[in-house]
């Protein structure tokens, strides 16, 4: 029987054969990749841990006639290789785990929050972020100097906080594009000691890199796009 430092030079002599996990070199495994297309069950890399004995009798069980690859055990392999487990599998690292792996080391495990697949929309009627909007009022009565006047029902103008909107980037792709097209200023002005003028042109250096700062008024998401 192979141990663990006989059977890890075996894995790597059979992964040699795969040009892919190797560096230009060929001396270092890109172990990360290895795992992203074991995970995807890439065939050339399956078939050549099921060509050769010793990674086939270890990594493989057989059913009914056909092989199935212990895909758990061998990514957990390479994962503790770098070091002698001959009394303990959790000698090296202190961390999270599913009991396979460690948390840190899966591209599954991703932050979520509210919103992530949206973009916020942008846009604002008045410099303070409101909205002119048009809201229904039923029927009023006011006094005005002793008298009643009544004030007919209908839709008028107001104003508030505008609400926030959020575009689904799969639901709401056409907004979302409208949104993060190109956009063009307009009503450019210079401030110097001298006051404000008319500007004609920006400033740049030899590079080509401007040399004005810029005060861009408006919204900021569209701002920072």
């Amino acid at each position: 029987m192979r141990d663990n430092s006989n059977l890890k030079e075996l894995v790597f002599e059979a992964l040699r054969a795969d040009e892919r996990l190797w560096d230009d070199e060929g001396k270092e495994l890109n172990q990360r990749l290895l795992i992203d297309l074991i995970d995807s069950y890439d065939k050339k890399v399956i078939n050549i841990l099921l060509s050769h004995d010793g990674t086939r009798n270890k990594f493989f069980v057989q059913i009914n006639g056909a092989y199935v690859f212990k895909t758990n055990d061998f990514k957990f392999f390479m994962e503790e290789n770098k070091i002698d487990n001959s009394y303990t599998d959790f000698i090296n690292r202190i961390g999270l785990s599913d009991n396979q792996e460690f948390i840190n080391s899966r591209g599954e495990v991703v932050v979520n929050f509210p919103y992530k697949d949206c973009i916020l929309a942008g846009g604002q009627a008045t410099e303070e972020g409101e909205d002119i909007y048009f809201g229904y009022e039923g029927e009023k009565v006011k006094t005005v100097k002793g008298e009643k006047v009544v004030q007919p029902a209908g839709f008028r103008e107001k104003q508030a906080k505008r609400n926030e909107v959020f575009f689904n980037e799969v639901l709401a792709h056409d907004e979302i594009d409208r949104l993060l097209d190109e956009k063009a200023f307009v009503n450019w002005s210079r401030f110097t000691t001298d006051g404000k003028s008319e500007i004609t042109e920006f400033r740049r250096d030899e590079n080509g890199y401007l040399k004005d700062n810029i005060v861009i008024k408006g919204n900021n998401l569209i701002a920072l796009h």
